[in-house]
């Protein structure tokens, strides 16, 4: 099934049928009986506020061994990081590190 963008996006009358502490799910039908998921996740604002005070308070410190240098969400990881590791991409997980999208999950300074 093709997905046409303009049906998914802006006045879509998505519908939430679960909600928890941590995600909100929602469906919208494309046609009958084929629908599109949707999860939000709510942790995400906590986790970066709380890795922005520590890339913050790691200023001055010093590397060292099994220095945790960022936490990055489950949903993101599996999304944009596990599927390069699959492919025998070693290096991606530094490279996607030190890049500015992965800033927010950063926990310590300097580059990876």
């Amino acid at each position: 099934m093709k997905i046409d963008q303009s049906k998914i996006s802006g006045n879509a009358a998505w519908e939430v049928y679960e909600v928890t502490d941590t995600y909100r799910r929602s469906k919208l039908e494309m046609e009958p009986g084929k629908w599109i998921i949707r999860t939000e996740f709510f942790a995400d604002e906590q986790l970066i506020a709380d890795n922005q005070q520590q890339f913050n308070d790691s200023h001055g410190k010093r590397w060292g061994d099994g220095q945790v240098v960022a936490r990055v969400p489950l949903n993101k990881l599996y999304q944009d990081v596990i599927p390069h590791i699959r492919d025998g991409d070693k290096d991606y997980v530094k490279w996607w590190l030190n890049r500015d999208e992965a800033k927010p999950y950063r926990t310590f300074k300097g580059r990876v």
